[in-house]
């Protein structure tokens, strides 16, 4: 007799099929799956979340499958060990690599609280040792207002991932999803209806600089994503011309962006928990690298130590 199940669709949707017992596959189409892990993957309320997650777990299957080490319940910590030197070796980056390991810990915790295994195996693996300040240095007061001339030379999209991630802190995720009937009137405010991470809806306003930038892209369309049909990767090359017409020297990304909108405003003298706000953190201290990214080089000690020790040089 055939058993219902959850199965997860590419854009992260879930539903209920039929599906037999001895089905195993671990792709992330909408056919059916592992029971166990699709469960585990509908524990979580954002579609987001559930795609970065199973794309991690299939990566790992995929890792054990080719060194034939056996599925995903016969992992073991050496196997754990072994990958995380694989990812590192891979030049996957620490906050990668991090996540990585915290998508697998997630996956086997529940295995462990579903009484399918004693143990989790990623318990004791060591994870990479972040820094406590965001590696890039962002923008700031002078470079910021340059993007923004340059989407003024450019097209209204640019206007308008300017105006969602740098002057009103999106992620680009949340851009892209962001419709005309989200923006309302609040309290004599305008202000974007933004779904979060983890699912949660939260109200963000919109600065008359910000709406100016939006009016274009608005009047164009007026019903469905503001941002029309775009993909992450149209927006990361977007960005990117972007950072080229501002002449900035570097490559600009959309969470240049994002990571803008906090430094400029902390450099514009917001306190540290409106920013959290703006940016919808759930915790100060990821507010807070950034604003250590701002202030490490400028308040550095070498200035001072310079000063004082080789001032006759």
């Amino acid at each position: 007799m055939p058993h219902l199940m959850y199965v997860m669709c590419d854009n992260g949707s879930m539903s209920l099929t039929e599906y037999s017992p001895s089905s195993q596959d671990l792709s992330m189409t909408s056919q059916p799956v592992e029971p166990l892990v699709m469960s585990w993957l509908a524990s979580f309320s954002s579609p987001k979340t559930r795609q970065a997650y199973g794309y991690d777990l299939r990566r790992f299957s995929e890792w054990l499958d080719h060194h034939k080490a056996g599925g995903l319940l016969n992992a073991s910590r050496a196997h754990l060990d072994l990958f995380a030197r694989h990812l590192e070796e891979a030049g996957y980056s620490p906050n990668t690599r991090a996540r990585w390991l915290s998508s697998l810990s997630s996956f086997y915790a529940y295995s462990c609280s579903a009484r399918v295994l004693n143990d989790n195996p990623v318990s004791h693996v060591r994870r990479p040792k972040l820094p406590n300040y965001s590696p890039r240095l962002g923008l700031n007061l002078d470079t910021a207002p340059r993007v923004i001339e340059a989407a003024g030379r450019l097209s209204s999209d640019h206007r308008a991932l300017v105006a969602l991630c740098l002057l009103t802190g999106l992620r680009v995720s949340e851009a892209l999803s962001v419709e005309a009937a989200d923006i309302r009137e609040e309290a004599g405010h305008r202000v974007l209806s933004v779904t979060s991470k983890g699912g949660r809806t939260d109200l963000v306003a919109l600065s008359p600089a910000a709406l100016r930038l939006l009016a274009e892209v608005l009047a164009e369309r007026p019903t469905g994503p503001l941002l029309g049909a775009m993909d992450r990767f149209r927006a990361f090359r977007l960005v990117k011309q972007l950072g080229k017409e501002a002449g900035l020297g570097q490559a600009l990304t959309p969470h240049d962006l994002r990571h803008g909108a906090a430094t400029c405003a902390l450099e514009a003298g917001e306190p540290l928990h409106r920013v959290q706000q703006l940016l919808r953190h759930a915790s100060p201290l990821t507010t807070q690298r950034y604003d250590h990214s701002r202030d490490r080089l400028d308040s550095s000690a070498a200035y001072g130590l310079g000063r004082a020790v080789g001032g006759q040089l």
